[in-house]
């Protein structure tokens, strides 16, 4: 309701959170309705830096999408994730599906189309490009005090397995998202 009341010029622009962003386009259902809603705004979370990248190419406009460099954590400071070689991802060794892999859990990597655990086929020829990164962390609420976030209208998390992370620090009461979607 929020989106088409914003597309045809009655209410206030339509808002989006999306944790977890990647780059905005692929496996992703719903960010791309962006594009279709004018004067919609959003606050796209990444903390992959090859990933950001790609989602600034998606979403240039930087007076309405605002991309934070950043993993939602329960507290300020930086975490180790696992990713896979940007290098690997852009030449097309690894499969396409793995450039939104990135995890703090060893279980969630790899949950690609044939892809997980040392008994696996494919393990061997994918864990090489695996590696280990140090990304800046936040809260939630400080990412939404920080964008003078006051209402969502859409609520998106997928983070490989930290969903939880994200979704127990959102204020549903006070935010009142219309629309929620935790992978």
């Amino acid at each position: 309701q929020a989106a088409l009341k914003a597309r045809l010029g009655r209410g206030r622009p339509f808002q989006m959170v999306n944790v977890g962003a990647c780059d905005g386009a692929l496996f992703d259902d719903v960010t791309p309705w962006l594009n279709r809603i004018p004067g919609a705004r959003a606050v796209l979370v990444e903390p992959i830096p090859y990933n950001q990248k790609r989602l600034r190419a998606n979403y240039p406009d930087t007076d309405r999408f605002v991309i934070e460099p950043v993993a939602v954590t329960r507290a300020k400071g930086s975490i180790r994730v696992k990713t896979f070689d940007a290098a690997a991802l852009e030449a097309g060794t690894l499969p396409i599906e793995f450039i939104g892999c990135s995890s703090i859990t060893d279980t969630n990597l790899m949950s690609g189309k044939n892809a997980w655990g040392e008994a696996d086929a494919n393990y061997n020829k994918f864990a090489p490009y695996l590696k280990d990164i140090e990304v800046p962390g936040d809260t939630l609420q400080d990412i939404l005090d920080r964008n003078r976030i006051d209402h969502i209208d859409a609520f998106l998390v997928d983070c490989e397995g930290a969903d939880w992370i994200v979704f127990e620090q959102l204020d549903i009461r006070r935010y009142r998202p219309g629309m929620i979607k935790v992978e």
